[in-house]
Parts: C-alpha cells; structure tokens; sequence
C-alpha cells in the first residue's frame, strides 16, 4: 500500500479496507505536480477522480465577474474529481497549493469500480454530503453573519476538518494568504487583514503562508455567539 502522509482521521482514504485502498492502486496512476500547478482547469475534459496522496490541494470556481471563490481545500486522503467537478461544470480549478502527489483514475473505470464495490460507493456519498453541508453553511453565513463572525466560524470548520492539536492550541497545515480568507468569506482582503491583525493583538492567533496556528481557541468562538 503507498503510503498517504498525514491523513486526517475521516479522511476519504482513512475509511477505506487495505483491500480496498490496493485495489484503487492497481487501477489508478500516479502523477505529481508542483506547487502552484494546476491538475485540472475550467473547461478541461480530463473525465478523472482523483484521491490525495500528499499535499494540498485548492478547489476554486471563478464567478461571472471573475472573482475566485474558494470551496474547499483537499487534504492528504481526500478524494476529488468527482460530482463532474472537472468537466459537468465549466469553471472548476484544482490547484496544487504545495508539492502533491496524487492517484488518479479515469471516470469511466472510477464508475466500475463504484458498481463491483457498493461500499466505496457509500463512502463517496458521505464525502460528497459532508461538502455539500459545508457550502450550505458557507451560504447560510454570508446571509446572516459579520465579516469577523463569518471569519470566526471558518476558521472553526478549518480547525475541526483540518486541525492538529498542538500544546500551544491546534494548527492548521494550510498555506492561505489574507485574500484567500477573503474569497472564503465573501470580503475583502482589507477587511479581513484588519479582522487578523485584531486577534493577533489579543494572542489568540497568527497566521502565515504556510499555516494557521490559533492558541486559544476557546476564546476565539466565544467570540460568535451562535
């Protein structure tokens, strides 16, 4: 079995039998890209599904006016691809936001796979509801929420899917810029860099281009009161 480094627990790949996982090897290929690489683009008919060996991967769409919007970040173990993310819709990137490595398999074969092993089919559908109740909430809480509120409760969802605990508090392997929360959040970046600089004040978090380190995460959603 290949190794997947960092899988987080609930993780696409975690779920899987070792069975399961050799099988997905045998029929898939893999490919590695560069940071700041593309593995797929808006209107690129590669009809393939992709699972997440090391790395990290962004899912954006671009809006009418060309604003990139954020999806979600795909972790170590996460699989993508699927749900015509990369060939039903037409403005669907998936960009390697560090050195990656991933399997990939074609969609016809990937369907094949679904109909001889219901299971994985199963653990597809769980994956594809978890996203969409995440985007459902995103929607919820630009209609309802603050800039800092709507800023505060993602960073609770990144560190509930994507967090490690840590002595210090819990961190967040992902590389962000100040836009890329702004893109999240339905802001701009002036406004978000000013929510940052706020709580960094406070010692409640820092943030870099390669993480997010938040040292007292109880304070920081006390600040949401709902």
């Amino acid at each position: 079995m290949m190794l997947v480094k960092n899988a987080l627990p609930y993780s696409f790949v975690d779920q899987l039998q070792p069975h399961e996982f050799s099988h997905i090897e045998s029929i898939a290929n893999s490919f590695k890209f560069c940071k700041g690489e593309y593995i797929f683009q808006a209107d690129q008919s590669d009809h393939s599904v992709y699972i997440l060996l090391t790395g990290c991967v962004k899912i954006t769409r671009i809006s009418q006016l060309g604003n990139e919007l954020i999806q979600w970040f795909c972790m170590p173990g996460d699989i993508f691809g699927i749900s015509g993310e990369n060939h039903l819709s037409n403005n669907i990137y998936a960009k390697a936001l560090t050195e990656t490595r991933v399997l990939k398999i074609k969609k016809n074969t990937f369907n094949q796979l679904l109909l001889d092993q219901p299971r994985i089919g199963l653990l597809v559908i769980e994956k594809l509801s978890s996203r969409i109740h995440v985007l459902g909430d995103m929607v919820l809480y630009m209609a309802s929420d603050n800039a800092n509120e709507r800023f505060i409760k993602l960073l609770q969802h990144l560190s509930i899917k994507y967090g490690r605990p840590l002595s210090s508090g819990v961190y967040i392997d992902i590389p962000t810029t100040h836009q890329d929360f702004a893109d999240m959040i339905g802001s701009c970046r002036q406004t978000v860099s000013g929510i940052i600089s706020g709580l960094k004040r406070e010692g409640v978090l820092s943030v870099s281009r390669k993480g997010i380190n938040i040292y007292q995460p109880g304070k920081l959603m006390a600040q949401v009161q709902h």
